[in-house]
């Protein structure tokens, strides 16, 4: 049986979205490969987390992302790294100096001590290969897998009120044009992260309904989902997107952007929109009042998910750590 050491950031209470995802692909293995967790130490340093992690090192070892840099303390073994997207690395608030760093220690030398690169998008292995020059066939692409919690729940009657849900409340999550799309109407806006003051201040005087939900488990996140009649994740800039799958599992219609991961991911079963315009936004939520419109994207957003079942993924990490096995 094939020996994996899954390599995570420190332990927290909040934001375990690449925790939740590899404990799903370790229950589906557990027959075929003993997969041990190595955790950062919150209260060391980089250095001495980077030290930590070669004496924990086995048969295969997977980074899953956001602690690239252990690699470099993983020299010489079969180690495969997941990176989720580049959004830090793209962000032009960073200072020169800040990026050269990040650059530097988290994908520049990492980079040139892992055999296999998974990312979890088309969009995000061309960014990987655009600014880093990493070997395209040495590049797996692993979607993210959907967990079991997000289950179909058939929506008999849409509410007189329409309900938006909106997963996420960094800038590039995109409220700012959700809430001008919303301006004017009866929409309701169920939010679920950490709106900015200014986001806030703007709900109120435009006098636009909505509710703010943070900490939640993935079962309240699932009855919010079950809740709306539809997910908005029309962001400037997503690695991959899980919220759209995850929506589509429960059977609500999806309204994303028109570019990167979220295209990608979309594009037959979501409405797609020019996330800059406030217009199309109001538009497209307009339209899935319609219920022949609404059935129509449940339908097709089922058979999408359907290739994010976390089963399909697990199967998928399987075949990476046989071939570097081998």
């Amino acid at each position: 049986m094939l020996t994996v050491t899954h390599f995570y950031r420190e332990p927290r209470k909040t934001g375990l979205s690449i925790e939740g995802i590899f404990k799903s692909v370790k229950e589906c293995l557990e027959d075929r490969a003993e997969i041990r967790d190595f955790y950062c130490d919150g209260s060391l340093s980089r250095l001495q987390n980077t030290r930590r992690a070669g004496k924990f090192a086995s048969e295969i070892n997977h980074i899953t992302g956001d602690v690239n840099f252990l690699a470099m303390g993983l020299r010489g073994k079969k180690t495969i790294l997941t990176v989720h997207d580049l959004g830090f690395y793209e962000n032009p608030v960073h200072s020169r100096l800040v990026k050269m760093v990040y650059h530097l220690f988290w994908f520049y030398l990492p980079l040139k001590y892992v055999d296999i690169v998974t990312v979890v998008s088309d969009f995000t292995k061309q960014k990987l290969i655009k600014y880093f020059q990493f070997p395209e066939d040495r590049i797996r692409i692993i979607p993210d897998p959907v967990k079991k919690v997000f289950r179909f729940s058939a929506k008999e009657k849409l509410n007189a009120q329409p309900v938006i849900l909106m997963m996420g409340t960094g800038k590039h999550k995109n409220l700012d044009n959700l809430i001008e799309a919303a301006k004017g109407t009866n929409f309701k806006l169920d939010i679920i992260g950490w709106p900015a003051k200014d986001e806030l201040e703007k709900l109120k005087n435009y006098n636009i309904a909505h509710t703010v939900y943070s900490g939640l488990s993935d079962e309240e996140v699932y009855e919010r989902y079950a809740a709306c009649d539809v997910l908005f994740m029309a962001s400037h800039y997503e690695g991959f997107g899980m919220p759209i799958v995850e929506a589509q599992c429960v059977g609500r219609p999806v309204i994303t952007s028109n570019i990167g991961a979220m295209l990608e991911l979309g594009k037959g079963s979501a409405l797609l929109v020019d996330p800059n315009k406030p217009v199309e936004i109001r538009e497209a939520i307009e339209s899935l009042q319609d219920r022949k419109l609404f059935d129509e994207l449940v339908a097709r957003g089922r058979v999408n998910a359907a290739k994010y079942d976390y089963k399909i993924i697990a199967e998928q990490y399987l075949a990476v750590y046989q071939e570097l096995a081998k």
